[in-house]
């Protein structure tokens, strides 16, 4: 047996909140300190395209801002 690795967790949590493989891209960077733009960039994504994704996060997670959604999966 090995350790799961740290990124992979991460998917997991993720996933068990039920968000789209999209929706993980864009949770992760932000959980990397990534802002607006760098996610749009880092995806190939509009920033309105991430802000959509976010709520959608947000929605899922029962939160309302980056800050809650990080507390809410490393916490949780």
């Amino acid at each position: 047996m090995e350790p799961t690795p740290r990124g992979a967790l991460s998917r997991l949590a993720l996933a068990a909140h039920g968000l789209t493989a999209r929706e993980e891209d864009v949770a992760l960077l932000v959980l990397q300190g990534a802002d607006t733009r760098a996610v749009a960039a880092a995806l190939h994504l509009s920033p309105w395209t991430v802000q959509d994704h976010l709520k959608a996060i947000f929605a899922k997670l029962g939160v309302g801002s980056r800050r809650e959604m990080t507390a809410r999966l490393v916490l949780d």
